[in-house]
């Protein structure tokens, strides 16, 4: 029996306690007036604390509120508000249902495409409740509830829009989860749009994962983890890793914004071969604890080999087309890997190490027999000289087409397309593709690209640094740019350059952000190092 009267209110007949947390408890409920099920929120106070009492009040009418103002499937539709037995109370939409948290505790973390589908549910609701001008403010698993026929819906607006509210009450109670609660508003009390992104980011991490991405032991480990640490290194394979990552990015100018994340989990959810060998988002099950109610719940799936190298092929063929600018990459038939300008592509964080399709295996040489190339400078330098000395721990890759650049010793190789990779343990990449059909003016098309690729969501949190003309054999121009990719936040340079009429080379250079000011050199050396086939 609930510990609470059996009618509330004159009409609403309460039935089982189906949830609690910190602020109160949930009753099924029926509505004799009506004749339908609802659910029922009991704000419990945990002191006599006249203060909290009135504060819980208002918070109780704040969710009500802006629960009511969100006409949305994705939404906990709210009934009716009102005050008994000296608490608030919330009638709301009854959703047989299993939170998210409970689908993965009790089934496991979750298969990419059925999180990714979780996460677009959930980022739809938001989008409309931050349209009306409601942030949620407490999105966590708990407060993601699926249906039976898989309808994610968001729910508890207990802090929705309540600006300047403290943490914590004037007796302690906290007013949100700290596991999901974003920097600004652990170490600044301010909440923003952003802010429900960045727990959306932490839910996901959850779902694909089992755990909240900066749990510590104590409540201070956790705040102080959320506002210096990275998010703890992900275990299981997932291709959400960009998403997710970039929305745990803790400067909020560098954070994914909705239409960026929604691009990239659309991304994932609508892979072929993984929505073939999944199970369904919500299949219907009985669950014991509840007989003649069904709860729908995601169910993890796994992949079979075959299936896994399909989706790893078919992931390759959409991050290598590269537009031309016109805004339709799928009519570009004679994009073989390289841009119009010779422009290399960035590499894709999961891209193979090594690839049965590679190129020939280079052949080395020594600094006595290095060929010396003509009108080679880097930037800047303009001298025209011979080609630097090799130094030792390098070697002179020569590639099949014609050109050749000096290399780390030990760096994976792979290549896909046109376009030779290679890869170092510290996190830094070289790429280096190729066309026979440049484009005119290297800047233009870097500008033409740039924005056609950050529109399609290519590069989470981008942030350019620059696009330039520089003094690079017949014509060239960098773009230089930061972006969000699995591993963190990254720093690329992408040369195009021309080298003759019917020539042009794309030079990428990648580096985790810390180490690129100690990788120039490097790159230097690699720019001073390049000759093109003759």
């Amino acid at each position: 029996m609930p510990e609470a009267p059996t009618m509330i209110a004159g009409r609403y007949r309460l039935g089982e306690e189906i949830g609690s947390g910190g602020m109160g408890r949930v009753w099924r409920a029926h509505d004799e007036r009506l004749d339908r099920d609802v659910a029922i929120k009991e704000i419990v106070l945990q002191s006599g604390n006249e203060e909290d009492a009135a504060v819980a009040r208002r918070r109780t009418l704040r969710e009500a509120r802006a629960a009511a103002r969100l006409n949305h499937p994705g939404v906990v539709a709210v009934y009716d508000v009102f005050e008994a037995d000296g608490k608030p109370w919330i009638v709301m939409e009854h959703v047989p249902s299993r939170s998210l948290k409970e689908v993965v505790q009790e089934d496991g973390p979750l298969e990419d495409r059925q999180a990714a589908v979780i996460g677009l549910q959930i980022l739809e609701a938001l989008s409309a409740a931050h349209r009306a001008g409601v942030q949620h403010r407490d999105v966590k698993p708990a407060n993601v509830l699926i249906t039976e026929d898989g309808r994610v819906v968001l729910t508890d607006f207990g802090i929705a829009t309540i600006e300047g509210d403290a943490l914590v009450t004037s007796s302690g109670q906290l007013h949100v989860s700290l596991d999901y609660m974003a920097p600004e508003r652990a170490q600044e009390g301010q909440a923003t749009e952003a802010s429900d992104l960045w727990s959306l980011g932490a839910t996901l991490y959850d779902a694909v994962e089992g755990h909240a991405p900066f749990h510590r032991a104590s409540a201070v480990g956790t705040l102080t983890a959320i506002a210096v640490d990275p998010p703890d290194p992900m275990e299981r394979p997932t291709g959400l890793a960009t998403v997710i990552n970039g929305l745990l990015q803790k400067d909020q100018s560098k954070r994914l914004t909705a239409a960026e994340a929604g691009k990239l989990l659309q991304a994932v959810a609508d892979r072929k071969v993984a929505r073939a060998s999944a199970a369904p988002i919500a299949p219907v099950r009985k669950d014991p604890k509840q007989p003649g109610v069904r709860s729908g719940a995601p169910r993890p799936a796994l992949l079979t080999a075959a299936a896994a190298v399909v989706v790893a092929l078919a992931l390759v063929a959409f991050l290598f087309l590269r537009p031309d600018g016109s805004g339709d990459a799928t009519n570009d038939k004679t994009a073989t890997g390289a841009t119009p300008s010779g422009a290399a592509s960035p590499v894709p964080s999961d891209a193979p190490a090594s690839d049965p399709a590679a190129a020939t295996p280079p052949t080395e040489t020594g600094p006595a027999t290095d060929p010396t190339p003509t009108g080679v400078s880097g930037e800047g330098d303009g001298d025209g000289g011979g080609r630097p000395q090799l130094p030792a721990g390098w070697k002179d890759y020569k590639d099949p087409t014609g050109f050749s650049v000096y290399v780390p010793n030990g760096w994976a190789q792979s290549q896909v397309e046109t376009m030779v990779y290679f890869r170092g343990n510290n996190g830094r990449v070289l790429g280096i593709d190729q066309t026979k059909t440049p484009k005119p003016d290297p800047v233009a098309d870097w500008r033409s690209q740039s924005q056609f690729r950050v529109n399609r969501g290519d590069f989470p949190g981008y942030s350019e640094v620059r696009i330039a003309e520089v003094d690079y054999f017949r014509k060239a121009a960098d773009w230089e740019w930061e972006y969000n990719a699995d591993g963190g936040r990254v720093h690329v340079v992408n040369r195009g350059v021309i080298t003759s009429p019917t020539q042009a080379y794309g030079i990428y250079w990648q580096t985790g952000s810390g180490d690129w000011a100690a990788a120039q050199q490097d790159l230097q050396l690699i720019f001073d190092s390049f000759v093109p086939a003759s």
